[in-house]
């Protein structure tokens, strides 16, 4: 019996021609790394909110977002050389493959000491306690120390983190996936001996939480950059700078839309923070941490198809971008169902996953109200990323930077204003409300590209 389901299983994934068996396959291994993945957060949620509290965990939540904002000053690099790379890989130029990964990694290493001599600067002079709104002196040493961990945890992780994109350009996110995991493994133990180990502390939540990913995509660019991809391998002699513009010409772009994105989604925690508390952070997170299995699980089916579409496009495969993207939508509607049943489902699950393993003072309190404008918003997010992601590997960005500005100027009124009228539950409702120009056009765009009728606007 084992044996016929494994060669079903075996057949399944051997079917179709070379682009999509590579798909299913990353597709399924991702499915098991990331359900391991899924595993180790779910654990971590209740221990690290018994381990900080509730208010110190909304705190290192909110900080930890605010630092990752500094992700935008990749100015769109990491995605330009993603698909730069597909490119030059699907006809076979290697050599093209290394100059651009060789100055990708070298311009971001450029920038991250640029920007960190500029943060020297500057943050002696940030109240950061101001900022966040403490009302908790307790925590004002804490969040100064967290704050320097952040940041130099962050750079380090900026240049490693660029394998994910290596990897994402030869088809196989697959393995980005294992080494998140990997990193949410080893962060999972550091904490399990904080909470053995030592009393509540931001400063020992950032040094585990920040430095646990570092040593994995430390250790992941050696090994890889000495087998699988040696002949890509970054060197000094194939740095590029005038390949710059070459990524730039399509980064910006990305550097728009991912600052949208990051508007859009990191900053909600800063303005929940702001308006409702540290411990509506914390709710906030726990809700999305639910909502997200599913949308997560969506994601691994997703995210192969941005690297897909790059190679179908530039060979002109129209058909297997249709009949990819009637599969796609299949899936949507399941995860539209999944959604609804958590969702109704969701106080008992708080409760046995979180209130039951946590001391009586550090139980949380999430509504209802809350609840359903993550579970909404997730679904908007998920409807958006089966679009966008097969367009931003086509290349035709131009109508999605628009959209983003049109974004970026209303998202922190609509979360400001709707925030005032409904706490925040009103704050995870806004970029519903902003994305609904995307909702419409992004499926437009897409039908039109790969039924080979854009022009104007559609083909830019």
């Amino acid at each position: 019996m084992f044996k016929t389901i494994r060669d079903k299983i075996l057949t399944f994934l051997n079917k179709g021609n070379e682009r999509t068996v590579l798909t299913k396959k990353n597709i399924a291994a991702s499915f098991i790394i990331k359900g391991i993945t899924i595993i180790i957060s779910t654990i971590m949620v209740p221990l690290t909110i018994d381990y900080a509290n509730p208010e110190r965990n909304g705190l290192w939540l909110t900080l930890y977002s605010m630092i990752m904002w500094l992700n935008l000053f990749d100015i769109g690099f990491g995605l330009g050389m993603r698909n730069r790379v597909a490119e030059a890989k699907a006809v076979g130029n290697n050599d093209l493959c290394r100059k651009y990964i060789s100055s990708t990694y070298a311009i971001i290493t450029l920038i991250c000491i640029a920007i960190f001599a500029l943060f020297c600067l500057i943050n002696p002079h940030l109240d950061w306690t101001s900022i966040l709104k403490n009302e908790n002196p307790e925590y004002n040493a804490e969040i100064t120390g967290f704050v320097w961990i952040c940041v130099i945890a962050f750079f380090f992780t900026f240049i490693l983190n660029l394998i994910k994109s290596v990897v994402a350009a030869d088809q196989r996110p697959a393995i980005a996936a294992y080494l998140d995991m990997l990193g949410q493994l080893l962060t999972l133990a550091g904490i399990f001996i904080l909470t053995k180990t030592t009393s509540p502390s931001l400063i020992y939540l950032g040094l585990v939480s920040g430095f646990a990913p570092i040593i994995v995509y430390l250790i992941a660019n050696i090994y890889l950059f000495n087998t699988r991809y040696k002949i890509w391998r970054p060197s000094f002699r194939y740095i590029h700078f005038s390949l710059a513009g070459n990524m730039l010409n399509l980064g910006v772009k990305f550097f728009i839309t991912s600052f949208a994105a990051f508007l859009t989604t990191q900053a909600l925690i800063f303005i929940i923070q702001r308006v409702a508390g540290s411990v509506e952070v914390t709710n906030y997170n726990t809700a999305f941490r639910l909502f997200s299995v599913a949308f997560n699980v969506m994601g691994i089916i997703i995210l192969p198809y941005w690297t897909s579409f790059t190679d179908a496009y530039s060979k002109g495969d129209f058909e297997w971008m249709k009949k990819s993207i009637r599969h796609l939508n299949k899936f949507f509607l399941y995860f539209i169902g999944v959604q609804i049943v958590l969702l109704i489902a969701s106080p008992l699950i708080y409760y046995l996953w979180v209130n039951y393993w946590t001391q009586e003072s550090n139980e949380l309190d999430i509504t209802m109200l809350m609840s359903t404008a993550v579970c909404l918003f997730t679904i908007v997010l998920c409807w958006t990323n089966i679009y966008i992601f097969p367009l931003n590997g086509i290349g035709k960005v131009k109508l999605q930077v628009y959209s983003a500005v049109f974004e970026l100027l209303l998202i922190i009124p609509a979360a400001w204003f709707l925030g005032t009228l409904w706490g925040a539950p009103g704050i995870v409702l806004a970029p519903c409300l902003v994305y609904l120009p995307r909702i419409i056009w992004a499926p437009i765009q897409l039908n039109k590209l790969i039924n080979n009728k854009a022009s104007g606007i559609w083909n830019k």
